[in-house]
């Protein structure tokens, strides 16, 4: 209890409830019928890794939409966090940011519900160079309307056109979910 080992029993680790992470790569998104992203595949140097990713245009608030299903530790608290993973399509110096929003939907229950209040991750101003990877810091919480165990949870991510100043597309790359279990396992 007081070391820095890895507590087991038997042989297998045993596994703390707490933050845990799930990442969602732009592949699994889909751009949103009304200012929608776009889906873009951008060829760097060829046979390097290539860029799969979402443009958001820099004066239009671009949406794309994916959805989850957190496990059943999940505790469907507001602790459920986000970081952005970004490209500039230019060589802008200026700030990249995004906001999340949040609604899960349960067992026979309308997909026809509001999502809710989308919480804003610190703008993170880029590079200078274009195509270098950009990490914003973690966000606020997002509090996730009808939040329960047992859903499918779909999220609106949204560039923050309103307080974000790079004059070019920001490519997505993903987001890191972030959010807390309270019990060990899913059993």
């Amino acid at each position: 209890p007081k070391g820095s080992g890895v507590l087991k029993s038997g042989t297998a680790a045993v596994k703390i409830a707490g933050k845990e992470t799930m990442w969602v790569p732009a592949t699994a998104m889909y751009a949103e019928t009304t200012n929608g992203a776009e889906l873009a595949q951008t060829v760097l140097t060829g046979g390097a890794p290539e860029l799969k990713a979402f443009a958001f245009d820099a004066s239009t608030a671009e949406a794309v939409q994916f959805n989850v299903s957190f496990p059943k530790s999940w505790d469907f608290s507001t602790a459920v966090t986000f970081q952005t993973f970004w490209s500039a399509s230019a060589t802008d110096t200026g700030t990249g940011g995004f906001t999340l929003a949040g609604c899960s939907v349960a067992n026979d229950i309308d997909y026809d519900l509001a999502f809710g209040t989308p919480v804003a991750n610190t703008a993170l101003a880029a590079s200078g160079t274009q195509d270098d990877l950009m990490i914003n810091v973690e966000s606020g919480a997002v509090t996730i309307a009808s939040a329960a165990a047992s859903t499918n949870t779909i999220f609106r991510l949204v560039r923050d056109t309103g307080t974000d100043t790079n004059t070019g597309d920001l490519r997505l790359v993903g987001v890191k979910i972030f959010y807390t279990t309270d019990v060990a396992n899913d059993a």
